[in-house]
């Protein structure tokens, strides 16, 4: 009996139990759906935080600050100490501010900036929805906002909100801009529900001090910022008087190592939860050892008398291998199909990029039949180690 003969008997086999089959497939289908799924997933997850740290600057960086905040005057010096500075802002947080309009009421997160962090993060303003901050404004402190666009939904619905005077901690500021959609971040966080302000105005009227927690900051150039981040360390530590060997009250961390350890997070929890879903495909595999099983003790008399007319002992083994791989790799493209739709709606859901990976369906594929023929080698073999005589006594 040759592969085409054997292929035939197996379809005919697995089709004289068409229930039987398909839910003995369906551990394969979960599997592999899962796995295109997962994997999916974490390359989507991987390059959305890419995205976002690189809207942070591809040679940027920034400075924050443990014990010791950076004084104003401190910062004026940085930014004219090195020419090699495309922007530098301060950042001034100050979380759940309370803002009102009207009757509506609300809560947001509040930053006192200069415009150099809309350049870095890539945020504009909308379309004829307003201005960025003059310098005048930044350099006087003066009351006037830019909002992000769910602040402007939520406290000015379908009107322009340029113009409006919004208060915020029972002051008075104008709101000059609005910002276009940003998104969210992995955790949830609304970049949009956003208020920023003059970081001059940051400090005289919400924090209460000249004093600044964290920088951020980019060069014209890569090969620029490693020369950058030396001359900020040396002037830092000599402005902090930190004696030689003691470590920096400060930490200075570049868009390269935040890109590598959103890599390696996201190269780790691919990898696990890859893992995880091959769980599935694993008892998909046993699932049809069992069901071969049972179908090598139903068909004892037929294979006697396969092997009582001249079928060898490969032929009943091959048969059966190809039952086996054949249930789970039909089961295998079911669960690519059903993969990469879930994946679809997943990514589309959550506003991600749709990557695929001809690796991973492969792959998938691959493992699928791998699974079959490994599972089905067992019973395969049994029913090719029957005795002629002894099968076709079988009741």
């Amino acid at each position: 009996m040759n592969f085409r003969s054997s292929f035939k008997s197996a379809i005919k086999a697995l089709l004289r139990n068409k229930m039987r089959s398909t839910l003995t497939s369906i551990g394969i289908v979960i599997g592999v759906s899962s796995v295109i799924m997962m994997i999916g997933l974490g390359s989507s997850a991987k390059l959305t935080v890419r995205d976002k740290i690189q809207n942070f600057g591809a040679n940027g960086f920034s400075l924050d600050f443990r014990d010791r905040p950076l004084l104003e005057k401190d910062y004026v010096t940085i930014k004219k100490m090195l020419p090699q500075l495309r922007y530098i802002t301060p950042i001034i947080r100050i979380k759940h501010t309370p803002i009102r309009y009207g009757t509506f009421e609300s809560e947001s997160v509040l930053f006192g900036i200069t415009n150099d962090y809309l350049f870095m993060r890539d945020w504009k303003i909308q379309a004829g929805s307003g201005r960025y901050f003059f310098d005048s404004e930044i350099t006087a402190g003066e009351g006037c906002v830019i909002i992000g666009s769910t602040v402007a939904k939520k406290m000015f619905g379908y009107y322009s909100a340029v113009g409006k005077v919004l208060v915020i901690q029972d002051r008075p500021y104008k709101v000059i801009g609005v910002l276009e959609e940003s998104g969210s971040a992995l955790s949830g966080l609304d970049f949009d529900d956003t208020i920023l302000v003059p970081y001059t105005t940051a400090m005289s009227r919400f924090s209460g001090d000249k004093v600044i927690d964290e920088v951020y900051a980019s060069t014209y150039s890569d090969d620029m910022l490693d020369y950058v981040i030396s001359s900020l360390k040396n002037y830092l530590r000599a402005v902090h008087n930190i004696p030689i060997g003691a470590k920096d009250d400060f930490v200075i961390t570049t868009s390269k190592d935040k890109l590598k350890m959103a890599d390696t997070i996201s190269q780790i929890l691919s990898y696990l939860l890859a893992g995880v879903a091959s769980i599935s495909l694993i008892v998909g595999g046993v699932g049809i050892m069992n069901i071969m099983l049972v179908s090598v003790s139903e068909r004892t008399r037929e294979i006697g008398i396969r092997m009582a007319i001249g079928a060898k002992k490969r032929d009943i083994l091959l048969q059966f291998i190809i039952e086996s791989m054949t249930l789970s790799s039909l089961g295998g493209c079911v669960g690519i199909a059903l993969g990469l739709a879930g994946y679809y709606i997943a990514v589309t859901v959550l506003n991600w990029p749709f990557l695929l990976s001809v690796f991973s369906i492969f792959i998938s594929f691959l493992f699928s039949s791998a699974v079959g023929i490994f599972f089905g080698f067992y019973p395969a073999r049994k029913a090719s180690s029957l005795k002629p005589i002894d099968a076709l006594r079988y009741e």
